[in-house]
């Protein structure tokens, strides 16, 4: 009876050094980033999808927002699509974007 004690013992002990190690190795990573795939004029990031869009003179992210989805007739976030914005051109302050350039615009 003692040696069935102990085995199983044994066998718990390596089922749980075995259970740790893997949600340690197969667990989330620190480093939660999403990926990014990038296409002609549109990104894909995990649950954001952008487009490729030249700004022309007096365009605001918000217009050029409003008009991509100019069909979809729920309201918009403001603070929503500065932080997609934000997070799609990470260099690029919202509010100081310039004629004749590229940027990629979220699009929900």
């Amino acid at each position: 009876m003692n040696s069935i004690k102990r085995m199983l013992i044994y066998v718990f002990i390596i089922l749980f050094i075995v259970s740790i190690h893997k949600d340690l190795t197969v667990g989330t990573p620190l480093n939660n980033k999403p990926e990014i795939h990038y296409d002609n004029n549109t990104i894909v990031q995990e649950s954001l999808t952008a487009t490729k869009v030249k700004v022309n003179k007096g365009d605001t992210v918000l217009s050029i927002v409003e008009e991509l989805d100019h069909q979809n007739d729920k309201q918009l976030d403001i603070s929503q699509i500065q932080a997609d914005f934000k997070a799609l051109n990470p260099n690029v302050e919202t509010l100081h974007i310039e004629p004749g350039k590229y940027y990629y615009f979220p699009s929900y």
